[in-house]
């Protein structure tokens, strides 16, 4: 089943099944006027840019998470509905803030999955910024077609943040291909990281 941006916008006007499982939210840390120049978490990818943490356009922190998720977790039930140790998360989004080389175990797959969510949440414009998103609800109210409204919306985005929402959507295209052992479905993934990308 392929996992696509129009899933995500259609469900993203559905409310939401109160039969739906909702793993605990890592919170994050309120913006500092002051960002550390080591820091990786809530700093514009135009920092990590000229910083020179992007690989492809796509920050090497976000890379180093989904390559451990694709290695570990695209079997495990649940793999982004299971809560995530919250004293680990924190500790591993200090260590990778600092630049510190971490040493991810098996085990770490929820808290992982976790901190790749909280990483996405925290991005100060998201993937999709605000503006972007109410162009896209707007054209949809006045009944414009999806596609049509998808396209626009993706051709206007900045670089950066297109790179990273393709690198995304190709990886969850592959959690949803293993859904028949992790249960993380095309609509489950769009439930669970809609709010993640959508500002």
């Amino acid at each position: 089943m392929r996992f696509s941006l129009t899933r995500f916008a259609k469900l993203q006007r559905r409310p939401a099944s109160a039969s739906v499982k909702r793993s605990a939210r890592v919170q994050p840390h309120p913006q500092a006027p002051e960002l550390d120049l080591g820091a990786v978490f809530g700093v514009p990818l135009q920092r990590l840019k000229e910083a020179g943490r992007l690989r492809q356009g796509v920050p090497l922190v976000l890379r180093s998470m989904v390559e451990f998720l694709e290695k570990y977790g695209l079997q495990q039930s649940g793999v982004f509905r299971l809560c995530g140790s919250d004293r680990r998360c924190q500790t591993l989004r200090v260590c990778l803030d600092r630049g510190e080389c971490v040493g991810l175990e098996r085990g770490d797959v929820p808290t992982v999955a976790a901190l790749l969510k909280l990483y996405l949440r925290e991005l100060p414009c998201g993937l999709i910024p605000h503006t972007h998103s109410k162009h896209m609800q707007q054209a949809l109210m006045d009944g414009t077609e999806l596609f049509t409204v998808l396209k626009e919306t993706l051709s206007r985005l900045p670089d950066d943040n297109y790179n990273i929402l393709s690198y995304l959507l190709h990886f969850l295209s592959r959690v949803a291909a293993y859904s028949q052992w992790n249960h993380m479905t095309s609509e489950n993934l769009a439930t669970v990281f809609g709010p993640c990308i959508f500002r």
